[in-house]
Parts: structure tokens; sequence; C-alpha cells
């Protein structure tokens, strides 16, 4: 029969179940953000947005380029002639201009031109993705905090009932093998405290890696609970936003740019002429104008396999901007299905598991506390508790998750 100094003692434990702070190893080292000043040293310091912004910068200076006109080349020839005790000297002054064709001229344009909207596209639709990654990383960072504290508090209690049990080992009250038991158990919830731990400690890495221009060991963590239930997304609504995907409109603009390749390679059949205009004079005085008129004859190369080249690539540019709309429809459709699934279990029972749980816990430690249950039933009980609380959590972390993952599918979900 439990002692009345032990029934107070955990009590006392038990009492403090619902009132222990977050307890993490090292936390004063860690420092604290909202989800909005997240996105915001997401926006500053990311290395990937840094990457891809660079990306973006690359192929819009590669497309300023291919549409750049080619520059007029000047040369200067000098002819120095001698026989005997006579001598002889002539010099060439040319500029010399490659002049294209006005069609290919606008076709390099406008391929460039959709070419450099092609890769913005592209960059709005990774910055996307990796801010969902970031909101991703911050719920899961706050999860993880949440379920060190409850398996904490779990522990607290397992180590408060295996106290109890060596005094009543001792008082002859429980057997060897209950003794054993809550030995084992205070064995194992230790581990799972050091367990928890360690996750927390991976997921405000990761958070940090994603968000802070550091070395890749600091630690960020949420400053804000993750609470409430997401708003309402139907799934027709989802799929109205679909022509607005960055996605979609990139692989459209790189159609339009494969398209106008192939006005460009269409041009090739006509051979481009350089013409030149200069001045020569001779040593005799003599001098005058000079024209000058390059044509390649197109009698070997015809440009035959740079047309099939840029219809093939304009084919393949079709076919990946149809593939990437079925693909967007199902990427909309399965965020959708996820969310509605996610939200709709989350009100229905994420409340109620947290307030049964908390119940069950207390009546347990009541009916012990007036020797109606054995510390084996509060053992049970108390693996109840922790089992509803985390699985609780779980159903609002990955509802908001699914949330933001439907905010990407619908190609939102970043603030201005």
């Amino acid at each position: 029969m439990p002692t009345a100094g032990a029934r107070t003692f955990l009590g006392l434990v038990l009492g403090c179940l619902f009132l222990l702070p977050p307890a993490v190893n090292g936390q004063d080292a860690v420092r604290r953000v909202s989800l909005a000043q997240a996105l915001v040293e997401f926006g500053q310091n990311s290395l990937a947005l840094k990457i891809a912004r660079s990306e973006t910068a690359r192929i819009a200076g590669a497309a300023r380029q291919s549409r750049a006109y080619a520059n007029p080349a000047f040369s200067f020839g000098r002819d120095d002639l001698g026989h005997e005790d006579e001598k002889f000297w002539e010099e060439t002054f040319l500029l010399a201009q490659p002049v294209e064709w006005p069609g290919r001229t606008a076709a390099r344009a406008q391929a460039a031109t959709h070419a450099i909207g092609a890769g913005a596209a592209r960059f709005r639709a990774d910055s996307i993705e990796l801010a969902f990654e970031v909101r991703e990383a911050y719920v899961q960072a706050w999860f993880a905090e949440e379920a060190e504290r409850i398996v904490r508090q779990t522990a607290s209690v397992i180590q408060g009932v295996a106290e109890d049990a060596e005094f009543r080992f001792e008082a002859g009250d429980i057997s060897a093998f209950e003794t054993l038991r809550l030995r084992l158990e205070r064995v194992q919830a230790e581990q799972e405290v050091a367990e928890a731990a360690l996750r927390s400690r991976d997921a405000r890495r990761k958070l940090a890696t994603l968000i802070a221009a550091g070395t890749g060991t600091e630690e960020v963590g949420p400053s804000e609970e993750v609470v409430g239930v997401p708003p309402m997304l139907t799934r027709e609504a989802a799929l109205q936003t679909l022509p607005g995907r960055p996605d979609l409109e990139a692989a459209a603009r790189e159609l339009d740019a494969a398209r106008a390749g192939e006005e460009v390679a269409a041009t090739y059949a006509i051979p481009e002429p350089t013409l030149g205009l200069g001045y020569r004079h001779h040593l005799d005085g003599f001098g005058g104008a000079s024209i000058a008129l390059d044509l390649p004859l197109p009698l070997f190369d015809r440009g035959s396999g740079t047309r099939a080249e840029a219809a093939a690539y304009s084919s393949a540019a079709a076919y990946r901007l149809d593939l990437r709309r079925q693909l967007a429809r199902f990427d909309l459709a399965t965020a959708s299905d996820r969310y509605a699934a996610r939200r709709a279990r989350l009100e229905a029972v994420a409340a109620g598991q947290l307030a049964d749980g908390e119940t069950l816990l207390s009546a347990a430690t009541a009916a012990y506390a007036e020797l109606e249950m054995s510390l084996l039933e509060l053992l049970d009980a108390a693996s109840a508790f922790q089992n509803a609380q985390l699985s609780a959590l779980s159903l609002r972390s990955e509802a908001w998750i699914a949330y933001y993952d439907l905010l990407r599918a619908m190609g939102g979900g970043l603030e201005d």
C-alpha cells in the first residue's frame, strides 16, 4: 500500500505534468524566430534561393547575348613591292559588316525574350518550392519540440512512479516483478527523452540551414505556437488557380522560345552576306573607294541538321508543356485531397484527443491516490496520455503542412 509520503511525492510530480515548460538541452543557445521572420531571413540568406537567382541571371544573360547583332570588322593591309631600284606600295582600309536578314533578327529577339521570361517564371516556381520547405521545416521544428516536451512530462511521471515503487517494494506492498517492470520502463522513458531531444535539435538545425547565413550547426527554433485549424480551401478553388502556376508559365514560355528558334533555323537556308566598304591608295597617288561582297554558297551546308534539331526541340517543348499540365493537375488534386482529409481529421479528433488524454491521466492520478489503481495501471495511463498528446499534435502539424503544400501546388504562398 503506498505510503502517504510516496503519494504526496507522486501527486506533486503529476501536478506539475501540465506546468512543465519545454525542456530542451542547450535551449539557451537557440535563436527564436516567427514564421514571418523565417521567410524574411530565407529571402535574404538562402543559398538555394541565391543559386536559383544566379541561374536565372545566367539564362537572361545568355538570351541577351544570343540576340546581339554581329559587330563590324575593320581591317588594314599594306603591300610593299620592289624590284631593283623600283618600289611600290599599296594600302587598303576596309570595314566589313555581316548583314542579317530581318526575319532572322526578329526571330532571335523573340526567342531571347521568351527565354528570359521562362527563366523568371522558373525562378518564381523555385522560390515557391523553397518557401514551402521553410514552412514545413518550421512546423516540423515546432512539433519536435512539443513532442520532446510531452515525452519529458511522461518520463517525469514514470520516474515518480518508479521511485514510489521502490518504497513500496521495500515495504512489501508490490512484487519484485512489478518493480523490475517499472525500472525497465524508466530506462525506456529516459531513452525516449534522449531521442526526442536529438530530433528537436536536428529539426532546429534544418530550419537554420534553410534560413540562416551560418555554418549549418546553428539552431533556430520557432517562437510561435502552431495553433488552430488552417483555412478552408476547396478542391474546386484550388483547381481554378492552375493557369497561374509559374512552372506552367515557364513551360509555355520555353515552348514559345523553341518555336522562335525554329524560325531562326529556317533562315539558315539563305546565306548571310557580308558587305565591305573601304579605301585603297597607291604610291603613285592613285586611290579610291573599295567595295566588297562576301556571299557563302549553300552547296554543302544548307542548315538541314540545324532545322531538324530546332524542330525536335520545339516538339519536345510542346510535350513538356502537356506533361507539366498533367502533373500540375495531379499535384493540385493530390495536395487538395490530402489537405481536406487531414483538416477534417484535425477538426474531428485532435481537440478531443488532447482533452481525453489529460482527463485520463487526471482520473488515473486520482484513482491511484485513493488506492483504487495499481502502479502498472497508472503507468499505462501515462503511456496512453503520451500517445494521445503526440497523436493530436501530429494531426495539427500534418494539417498545417498539408495546407502549405496546397498553397505551393496552387502556385502561391509567398508573402509580398
